[in-house]
């Protein structure tokens, strides 16, 4: 069943064959004219119609191909136009932050310049309690007397300033 199908499919074929050599004769070309480029883009174009199931050229469908491929080529140029404009963007934007990037560069250069070390900053809060502690051992230390009038050394100076 199956065999007669096939062999039926291959009469079909093997006409189709002969309608178009003969169509071929009736234009005054042959095969034998043409290049073996050119027979194996017929061949390739043989084999793509045969794949597609296309028996006869229209002209409405080199049309549609045309503008089909029209379209395709427009849509890749808008494309590439847009991806264009994105990458310049994006350059842009990558420009803009380098500069961002450096001037935070300085910064942290010129301030890690002015920091002082964890060491220094701990000697330092040592000596400020030690001289803290110091005063206020002096302080507690210090007996001011009961009969101390401020008040009386005040216009002593007072009186001292006005003289001169």
């Amino acid at each position: 069943m199956e065999n007669l199908k096939l062999q039926e499919e291959i009469k079909a074929l093997k006409d189709l064959g002969q309608h178009y050599e003969s169509l071929l004769k009736m234009a005054g070309v042959e095969l034998r004219d043409f290049s073996n480029e050119d027979l194996s883009l017929l061949s390739k174009s043989a084999q793509l119609y045969a794949d597609l199931g296309v028996h006869e050229l229209e002209l409405n469908y080199l049309n549609e191909l045309y503008y089909g491929l029209q379209k395709d080529r427009i849509e890749n140029n808008l494309i590439i136009a847009q991806q264009q404009t994105d990458l310049q963007r994006i350059k842009t934007s990558i420009d803009e932050t380098s500069k961002d990037v450096a001037v935070l560069e300085r910064f942290k250069s010129a301030a890690e310049k002015q920091l002082i070390p964890d060491g220094d900053v701990q000697l330092q809060r040592s000596n400020q309690l030690a001289t803290k502690q110091a005063l206020l051992d002096r302080q507690r230390a210090l007996e001011i007397p009961k009969d101390f009038n401020i008040e009386s050394i005040m216009q002593k100076v007072h009186s001292l300033e006005r003289k001169e």
